[in-house]
């Protein structure tokens, strides 16, 4: 086999007399890597990875609109990251975090949400900069990503938190427009498959962008272009009126979109200090969810009412009962896509109308079917159940 040269020859120089080259590398030379997970939720029985939610070493956003808890969210994962207790790569491996935010308060905000879930403070680090021209310095991309790496391995850390990571990108830099971005990103992410670490950046979600949670990240299109996953959070008002906080995953680049959202919810609690009580608040990860975000924003955007959300309730009770009281799930959710009702509205209207679930027959025979509640209590006692 012939083998390429490591270089080409040929050599241009531009004005300054700086020489430029093209270097070609041939692909039986380039290190084949698998990909592994800071974050992964694969079940038991399920291919391995498969659930992988946050590649290592690389770059993600979490992102929503204001009050929906991503800070304390992320407050949680560097908790798991700290004590070994996050699902995935580092799992009984307890590394250390970089907290770098410029919003809120370490005293009074972020170091007892730290404690109240659960992080091994020892752990966590706030990052400071001292520069002898300029007394009020701060972390900045990417002047700082060389100092940045030489620290996350000296304290072995593998997580960075950007809280939010707009405020870490030079001011000289404008941040919608891409190639700036770009100039100030690329070489981060450079730094953290160097360096074997994760950055978690945090980001805010502008009010246009329509359904598309990716087209609302605020600033240049970049950002969606560069990260590798993308943790969106959004709220919404259940059909009981009370309000449901949801967490999905809208970007995976490296593994496996459309995998379960979750609930979540932001509780409060109260820390002790030598100086009194501290109320904080508390991530907590609820169950899985048949809602997303990009859900959510649709029913916003196209102004879905509680009329639209009783049209689906109406004809779901209307099609059970022309059948008899239940059906095949998969029969009502294809007659469901042909009255053009999103998957999710129709299991809000299962929730509200108290359908019921059970599976029949074994293996590739294997169905779900729906009942209403009176036809499940005929059925009563018949096999396993699934609450709705």
């Amino acid at each position: 086999m012939t083998t390429a040269p490591a270089w080409a020859e040929d050599v241009e120089k531009d004005e300054d007399g700086r020489a430029r080259r093209l270097v070609l590398t041939p692909a039986s030379k380039v290190r084949i890597r698998p990909v592994r997970w800071l974050w992964d939720t694969t079940p038991p029985n399920e291919p391995p990875t498969s659930h992988g939610r946050i590649p290592l070493n690389s770059l993600a956003i979490a992102a929503g609109g204001p009050g929906l808890g991503k800070s304390q969210c992320a407050v949680w994962m560097v908790a798991r990251v700290t004590t070994g207790t996050l699902p995935g790569e580092l799992w009984g491996k307890p590394r250390g975090v970089i907290y770098a935010a410029t919003e809120d308060s370490w005293s009074y905000t972020i170091a007892p949400r730290l404690v109240a879930a659960g992080a091994d403070m020892e752990r966590v680090f706030r990052v400071d900069v001292q520069d002898d021209e300029e007394m009020h310095a701060r972390l900045t991309l990417p002047r700082d990503i060389s100092l940045m790496g030489k620290a996350a391995e000296r304290y072995s850390v593998g997580l960075l938190v950007a809280d939010p990571l707009l405020s870490m990108i030079d001011s000289s830099i404008n941040d919608y427009r891409a190639a700036e971005v770009r100039s100030a990103l690329e070489p981060l992410v450079a730094a953290a498959d160097r360096h074997h670490f994760t950055i978690l950046g945090l980001a805010h979600f502008t009010k246009s962008g329509g359904a598309d949670p990716l087209g609302r990240i605020a600033g240049s299109g970049a950002f969606g272009q560069l990260i590798r996953s993308l943790i969106a959070f959004a709220k919404q008002e259940t059909d009981d009126g009370t309000e449901e906080f949801v967490m999905s995953l809208e970007k995976n680049n490296l593994g496996r979109l459309g995998l379960p959202s979750h609930t979540y919810t932001i509780q409060p609690a109260t820390v002790e200090t030598p100086e009194g009580p501290s109320y904080v608040s508390r991530f907590v990860l609820g169950p899985e969810s048949a809602t997303t975000v990009r859900d959510v924003m649709r029913a916003e955007t196209s102004g879905e009412s509680n009329g639209a959300a009783n049209e689906v309730t109406d004809w779901l009770q209307g099609w059970l009962t022309d059948v008899g009281g239940s059906d095949e799930a998969s029969e009502i959710k294809k007659a469901a896509r042909k009255q053009s009702y999103s998957e999710s509205a129709v299991d809000r209207a299962k929730r509200k109308l108290g359908i019921r679930s059970r599976q029949k027959g074994f293996g590739r025979e294997r169905t779900s079917h729906w009942y209403l509640p009176e036809a499940w209590e005929r059925e009563a006692g018949a096999g396993p159940a699934h609450a709705p």
